[in-house]
């Protein structure tokens, strides 16, 4: 009984013992995995220990960056505006007929020059032909007409003197005297009647002739065809134009100038023209009129100005690029252009002082090509870093580059070799032993997580 009662707890008990020993292991494996976890990171945190090392003591030795300079001057400069527009050609006409009807012939083709009075096209005329006919031969029935009308006013008056004779003898009562004097009459009015019907198909005459002249079309201006807008064949009417003139000598430039700047701009003052699509050559042109009202919308006003087009090389809606010269030309201190740098709205530039970068402020004013007017805050002779002068900030550890050698390559700010001195055979072979890997620098401009 005992015995039976000894096995009974056993086999209760095996299961709990078994399931105590899993989680003992468990648990061990649990603690060796975390010792070994604490193991590496104190590996892993020595070594960044290690870069920032590196990295601080690469910060205390920084290189210096390489720049150009250059020399604060003086010269002449000359206040001008910058403008910009199309060309056009200074006469556009379209040109219509003054009759309607069907378009016999063109007689010119596009680009082809033409003077003033050529003809252009040719409309039919039969029907007006065949009104004229009819009109001459209405004037022929008003001549003959005219002629027996003058033959009875002849006659008339031949009776009426004879009469009168007979009256004044005592033959002839006065009574028939009055009948033949009003037919004397009679007669001189159909003789002023037919004379009038003569001037009438006269008129018209020259009327038929006039419209039949109106089907030839000829050319308005002197200029050049721009634009076939019909081809043969088609009916057109006054409002249908046949060919479009354009007179391209001289061009005009209709320029937009602000209201500060159309105040100072003289008509007749001279400008210089560049062209986009003709990169090469500078046109010289003349202010010609200047447009009395703005714009209410962008208070700018137009300007009109002629460019001689000799050689036709200027077409139509070509951009154009004005300079226009004020005439204000004056003594200034001159900055070159790349050295100017801006804090948010200030205007300034580096100079070097105990080798490293300072931010001087400066007050500007016009700019003419490369150069800046300096209005205070320098003067000539002042030394300026240009080059890489907007990839440095104040206080920054800068070194001047040499002022060049034959042949050698100097770099700058930007990394870049331009031509100047040979790179020093230190620089030449690779980094110093003693300066900090890529990897190493660049782990310590990382920011610390």
């Amino acid at each position: 009984m005992l015995k039976k009662f000894r096995l009974k707890y056993l086999f209760i008990l095996l299961p709990f013992l078994a399931l105590l020993g899993y989680t003992g292991y468990k648990v061990r494996q649990a603690i060796q995995a975390k010792a070994a976890l604490q193991s590496g990171g104190g590996a892993t945190g020595a070594a960044p220990g290690a870069t920032r090392g590196a990295a601080g003591g690469g910060g205390g030795g920084g290189r210096a960056q390489q720049v150009q300079t250059d020399v604060v001057s003086s010269g002449r400069i000359s206040e001008k505006i910058a403008l910009t527009g199309s060309l056009q050609a200074k006469e556009t006409v379209d040109v219509n007929p003054r009759i309607a009807g069907r378009l016999l012939k063109i007689m010119v083709d596009i680009g082809q020059p033409v003077a003033r009075g050529a003809l252009l096209a040719v409309i039919e005329d039969d029907e007006i032909a065949q009104q004229i006919e009819r009109s001459k031969a209405s004037i022929a029935v008003v001549d003959a007409s005219t002629a027996q009308r003058e033959a009875e006013l002849q006659n008339a008056k031949v009776e009426l003197d004879r009469k009168r004779k007979l009256v004044d003898e005592g033959i002839l009562s006065r009574t028939e005297l009055d009948g033949l004097e009003t037919r004397y009459r009679v007669a001189q009015s159909q003789l002023e009647l037919t004379r009038a019907q003569r001037r009438q198909s006269e008129a018209e005459l020259r009327e038929l002739n006039i419209r039949r002249g109106q089907t030839r079309v000829f050319a308005p201006i002197s200029g050049i065809i721009a634009r076939r807008q019909v081809d043969t064949g088609a009916m057109v009417s006054s409002a249908t134009p046949i060919v479009t003139i354009v007179s391209i000598s001289p061009m005009v430039i209709a320029a937009t100038a602000s209201e500060r700047d159309i105040t100072r701009v003289r008509r007749g003052a001279t400008v210089n023209v560049n062209i986009d699509s003709l990169p090469d050559q500078t046109f010289a042109g003349r202010v010609m009129r200047i447009v009395p009202l703005l714009d209410p919308q962008t208070r700018n006003g137009q300007v009109e100005i002629e460019i001689p087009n000799r050689n036709s090389q200027l077409k139509g809606e070509m951009f154009a690029r004005i300079e226009l010269n004020l005439g204000s030309e004056r003594e200034a201190i001159l900055l070159p252009r790349d050295a100017l740098v801006y804090r948010g709205e200030q205007p300034g530039v580096y100079t070097i002082e105990n080798d490293a970068a300072k931010f001087l402020p400066v007050e500007t004013g016009l700019t003419q090509a490369d150069k800046v007017e300096v209005a205070s805050g320098l003067k000539v002779g002042d030394v300026v870093i240009t080059r890489g002068s907007n990839l440095i900030k104040d206080g920054d550890r800068v070194r001047p580059m040499a002022a060049g050698g034959p042949g050698g390559q100097r770099t700058g700010a930007d990394g870049q070799q331009t031509p100047g001195t040979a790179p020093k055979p230190a620089e030449a072979a690779g980094p110093k032993p003693n300066a900090p890997s890529p990897q190493a620098a660049g782990a310590s401009q990382q920011p610390a997580r």
